[in-house]
Parts: structure tokens; C-alpha cells; sequence
């Protein structure tokens, strides 16, 4: 037995514990959901619905590998909040909430339906179910003969490439229903993105903005909602394969920068910043696990790993703030672009998941 890799474990599962304490202050203080963020100088925020839906399957994993109820309690608590306050059409709000503006975001949406079906998994209470679905019939409903959608996105003319990560909720939703009309809205609006793939292996539109550079926290979401999808469709070659190229390039970065991979790049993948963007770290520290899981290769396992030891090494262990403790800054330094000055809830969520990845890739070489 490994005696070094048993410590490994045993640091990165201190490292989720105190990341869970961080997100269930985050719910307490929540009054219904997550808080968004905590601030140095604001405090916690007003819950954030979005982000509170996709903490959901979080929680309900981390309950189940740590043998800990308290996590799958939570994750109920915010469950129920969020069909309390679901629109009559089935979509979910944009921005914090309480908000003035009610109108349906498609992104928003497509979390939550995560947090639904991870319920509706865990307790097969058919109210969760039925939240999903009637989400995911909006969502499917709006997508065009494009394959787009022509209202609700964020910042972009047209739907940004990471809305990957609204197609592959809806087929979460579609592979528990059985519903066509959501499995095809979703393979419509991945066709039209995998489209966009330069010969660099970037896809074009994967940021906030039309052009110019992209957070690599919006990077990975393109790319794992390709890696997903495929999951769901059953079919590796047809949108996770051709996400490898793009992988063997931030590999390669996360090997040669020991983790302290720069926050944003353009599409010529140049860097665009000199700050670490730590959810992004998380974020493709798990798409390279997802790979990985099909291209069995340590060497992508220590890169992984070097983006998740990189937030580890800035995670604040010892602090007076609540919302300080345990918790992961937006940008390393704090004042970087990205969340600037800021503790996100959606930083600790992926940490967590990438420790949870990691750990149970480790054991399997022990």
C-alpha cells in the first residue's frame, strides 16, 4: 500500500471537508438557497438560484462519500426552496433572488434541472421530477431551427458556445422522461456549437462576450457540457472526443505552470491574464478526469491534480470570517478580474467535485 498516496487522500479529504463547512455556512446564511458570494467588505450576498440548483448534486455525492446526512439535508432544504419559487412556465429566474425582474433565464435554468434530477434520483419524490420536466419543456420550446437560443443569454448576440451546459441538463431531464422533443432541442444547439471548433481545437464563442478573451471558468463549461452530453447520448466520439484536442493543450499548461494556470485565453489560446481563475482550475481539473476515465493516463491524473493542489495551496484553512474559512476566492490573487475581491459559492462547488473525482481515482492505484 502506498504510504505517500494515503497522505494525499487524506489531505484532500480535509480539504473537502472544510469546503463543505464553507458551502453549508454559504446555505445557512442563504435564507433558502446558497449565497452567491461572500465579500471581505459586504459579507454574504442574497442566495443565488442558479448556482444553488447545480450545489444540489454536490451535497447529495459528498453525503454519500463521506457517510455524513447533514449534506443530503441540506441539499433537500434547497430543493424545496427552489420549487417555491419556480415560475408557472417551469423556467427560473436570472440573478439573485429576490429579484424585481422575473423573467426566465435560459442558463439559470438549465443548473437548477441538475439539482432536480439529482433529487428526484436520490428521494424518487415525483415533485422533483415534474419541476425538471416542465424546465426542460421551456427550455426545449425556445431553442430555434438553428439550434440557438434567441433570448436569454447573458452578454453575447448570439447563444454562447458554454451553453453546452444548458444542452446536457435537458438530456439529464430527457434521459428520465423520455422526451424527444428535449433530446433533440438539446442535440440541436450542440451540433451548432461543435460546428464552431477551430483548427487549434478552441471553440469559438465559449466566453461572456462575443469576442476577445474567455474566463477559463467558461472554457470548461463548454467543454464539459460536450463531455456530458456524449455521457448521455451514449456516444463518446460524437462531441467528447473531439474536446481531447483542446484538453491535451491545457494539460500540457497545467503540467508546465504546476497548476497556476492563467485565468483567461483567447480563441488563438494565447493567455490573456496573469491571475489564476480557481474555478476554472476546478473546473478542467474535472474534464481531464472525465477523459481520463475513457484514456486511462496518470500523467492526466497528476495534471488534474496539480490544478486542484494550486487552489488547495491558496485555500484559506485558519480565519477569523466565517466566510472566509474554507471558502475559495474567485481569483488568485483575490483581486483578479475574475469575481474580483469575492468568495463564489460555484468556486467551492467545483473544488469539491474535483477532490471527490480525484480521491476516487487515487484509491483505484493504492
Amino acid at each position: 500500500m502506498n504510504t505517500q498516496t494515503l497522505s494525499s487522500i487524506e489531505i484532500y479529504e480535509n480539504h473537502l471537508k472544510l469546503t463543505l463547512d464553507w458551502l453549508l455556512s454559504s446555505i445557512d446564511n442563504g435564507k433558502g438557497g446558497s449565497s452567491a458570494h461572500f465579500s471581505p467588505l459586504l459579507g454574504w450576498s442574497k442566495p443565488y438560484p442558479e448556482t444553488s440548483g447545480y450545489i444540489i448534486p454536490t451535497l447529495i455525492e459528498s453525503s454519500s462519500f463521506l457517510n455524513n446526512p447533514k449534506y443530503e439535508l441540506a441539499a433537500k432544504n434547497i430543493g424545496n426552496w427552489l420549487l417555491e419559487i419556480q415560475s408557472d412556465d417551469g423556467s427560473w429566474h436570472g440573478g439573485l433572488h429576490p429579484n424585481s425582474n422575473l423573467k426566465g433565464s435560459v442558463f439559470n435554468t438549465g443548473q437548477i434541472l441538475k439539482g432536480m434530477i439529482a433529487l428526484y434520483k436520490n428521494t424518487n419524490i415525483s415533485d422533483y421530477l415534474i419541476a425538471a420536466n416542465n424546465g426542460a419543456d421551456w427550455l426545449s420550446k425556445k431553442v430555434d431551427d438553428k439550434g440557438l437560443w434567441p433570448n436569454g443569454d447573458y452578454r453575447a448576440s448570439q447563444t454562447p458556445s458554454y451553453y453546452t451546459h444548458v444542452a446536457w441538463p435537458i438530456l439529464e431531464v430527457s434521459s428520465n422522461t423520455g422526451s424527444i422533443l428535449q433530446e433533440e432541442a438539446a442535440k440541436r444547439f450542440l451540433d451548432n456549437a461543435l460546428s464552431r471548433k477551430l483548427l487549434n481545437g478552441a471553440i469559438g464563442g465559449w466566453g461572456f462576450n462575443d469576442s476577445g478573451s474567455a474566463f477559463t471558468h467558461t472554457i470548461a463549461y463548454t467543454i464539459r457540457g460536450f463531455q456530458e452530453s456524449s455521457r448521455l447520448i451514449g456516444d463518446y466520439e460524437k462531441y467528447a472526443k473531439p474536446m481531447e484536442q483542446i484538453l491535451d493543450f491545457f494539460i500540457r499548461k497545467a503540467e508546465l505552470s504546476n497548476g497556476m494556470l492563467a485565468g483567461e485565453f483567447n480563441e488563438d489560446l494565447s493567455e490573456s491574464a496573469k491571475y489564476v481563475c480557481l474555478t476554472g482550475n476546478a473546473q478542467l481539473a474535472i474534464c481531464i478526469l472525465i477523459m481520463e476515465k475513457q484514456n486511462q493516463d496518470l500523467r492526466l491524473v497528476n495534471a488534474a491534480a496539480k490544478l486542484l493542489d494550486f487552489i488547495g495551496s491558496v485555500q484559506s484553512k485558519n480565519h477569523f470570517f466565517k466566510g472566509i474559512k474554507g471558502g475559495i476566492a474567485g481569483s488568485y490573487p483575490i483581486w483578479g478580474r475574475y469575481m474580483f475581491m469575492r468568495y463564489p459559492n460555484w468556486a467551492a462547488k467545483y473544488y469539491c467535485d474535483g477532490l471527490i473525482r480525484l480521491i476516487l481515482r487515487l484509491k483505484k492505484e493504492i
